[in-house]
């Protein structure tokens, strides 16, 4: 219900990702979507690319919902939909054999592991053995980074904001942005104020991936940086190697 009523207001964030999407190039014509729930957030233009999409979520309504808000532009495209109702994170070794010519998106569902996971060193460790298990895999993936409490006075009307950033071994940067914690910088963008969350996601893609920063504003009062990136199928970078 937020999702409908907000999307007004989140269009300036839907668009910076469906402008990001329009630069990536998948390697397959089959897609397996992760926690794509309604798709509230994702491009049609972007999905029309794929013969075959298969929707994984843990809500049986989501097929309903996102034929809702895709369904007109994946018939133009004769792109078939089906429906997987299942943990994906949890099942994910079983499904990547289940479809090898798939590439794999996750759709704002990383950021949410933390919740999933009391302890935060399992869930960052968890997380960041995503691009392992995944070596070799064309994916990408959507996610929370941070989050928290904002001052709607000193928010910009329209925070259509959004950086690069590349992850290395020290850490995810952000060009122009040196001298102070990214987490520091970033939340001065959008006015933030008092505890953020971390949602421990900023290790999720390999080393040497360029990754957009967007932001979202959730309500007046609470705004999110979503990190968004793409992982083209090729060998694993480690710190090791670096």
């Amino acid at each position: 219900m937020r999702a409908f009523v907000r999307r007004r207001p989140w269009r300036p964030t839907t668009e910076l990702i469906a402008e990001w999407l329009d630069g990536i190039q998948p390697a397959h014509k089959e897609l397996l979507l992760i926690g794509g729930s309604a798709g509230w957030m994702m491009s049609s233009r972007w999905l029309q690319r794929f013969e075959r999409i298969v929707l994984i979520d843990i809500d049986p309504f989501a097929p309903t919902l996102f034929r809702w808000n895709h369904g007109r532009a994946l018939r133009q495209s004769s792109t078939r939909l089906e429906f997987l109702q299942c943990d994906a994170l949890r099942d994910l070794e079983a499904l990547l054999p289940a479809y090898p010519e798939a590439s794999i998106f996750f759709d704002n569902v990383l950021g949410q592991h933390v919740y999933r996971v009391p302890d935060f060193d399992r869930a960052e460790s968890e997380l960041n053995q995503i691009a392992q298990r995944l070596s070799g895999r064309d994916w990408g993936s959507v996610h929370d980074l941070f989050s928290g409490p904002a001052n709607p006075k000193t928010l910009p009307a329209k925070p259509v904001m959004s950086f690069v950033g590349t992850l290395s071994a020290q850490g995810l940067t952000v060009d122009g942005m040196i001298g102070t914690p990214l987490h520091r910088r970033l939340l001065d963008q959008v006015g933030g104020i008092d505890e953020w969350m971390d949602h421990v996601t900023s290790s999720v893609f390999p080393l040497g991936t360029h990754a957009r920063l967007i932001a979202w504003p959730f309500v007046p009062t609470y705004v999110h940086w979503l990190q968004a990136g793409w992982v083209s199928a090729a060998p694993l970078i480690t710190k090791d190697q670096i």
